[in-house]
């Protein structure tokens, strides 16, 4: 099992390069507004410029032609859209252009995610899972309960790529590898130095937390 590396909430190319230098596979910059770390399409562009990591957007109940056309305009490998869009937008969106589209939702302590999981998952390529913070698409610092969610997503989700956000760290990473078995771990606020800045040392050993958890002894490959 390869499990990939997102740091997302990217606000500066500086921030950028420091995702760049720890080898993250993929870079999620906020582009709807009214966020604490959103960024302006102009930012984003030289955040995007300054990163060899794939590309990923991040929505929040936008138009489907604003989300199209950012997505042109910015080149982006993946959108990800982390508000309350019905299945049929994300259809809408995943055939406007060549990206992939993740759809966000969100585990919340007694319900179960399922059911939305399956349905999303026949739309979406991705299906993300982050903790629930009515104010933030992300970057909450709160892990949601790992027991049994990874099972049951994939379990819903099929072939579909799982990716595990919310409360992410380096401390954390290589026991969320285990427990959840994503294909991409995904973290915000947990390799920031403060608010909006990525701390290059907690980048880099967020990184280096999952490479050794899924190269461990006896992980399938």
């Amino acid at each position: 099992m390869t499990v990939r590396a997102k740091v997302c909430g990217v606000m500066s190319p500086r921030d950028a390069r420091i995702v760049d230098g720890a080898g993250a596979d993929y870079m999620g910059v906020i582009l709807s507004p009214g966020f604490s770390r959103s960024v302006r399409p102009g930012r984003a562009k030289e955040a995007y410029e300054a990163s060899g990591a794939r590309r990923v957007g991040v929505f929040v109940d936008a138009a489907s032609d604003l989300v199209a056309g950012l997505a042109g305009e910015l080149g982006l490998d993946v959108i990800q859209l982390s508000g309350s869009e019905p299945p049929w937008t994300v259809a809408e969106i995943a055939a406007e252009g060549p990206w992939r589209v993740w759809k966000t939702l969100h585990a919340r302590s007694g319900l179960s995610i399922e059911g939305a999981a399956r349905r999303y998952a026949e739309v979406a390529e991705g299906i993300l899972i982050d903790a629930w913070d009515p104010s933030r698409p992300g970057g909450t610092g709160r892990t949601f309960a790992w027991a049994g969610t990874g099972a049951a997503v994939r379990g819903a989700i099929g072939a579909a790529t799982f990716i595990a956000a919310g409360g992410m760290t380096p401390e954390n990473a290589a026991a969320a590898v285990g427990a959840l078995r994503p294909d991409v771990l995904d973290a915000s606020s947990g390799v920031e130095s403060e608010p909006g800045s990525k701390d290059p040392d907690r980048t880099r050993a967020f990184v280096a937390a999952i490479r050794a958890a899924h190269a461990g002894p006896g992980d399938p490959s």
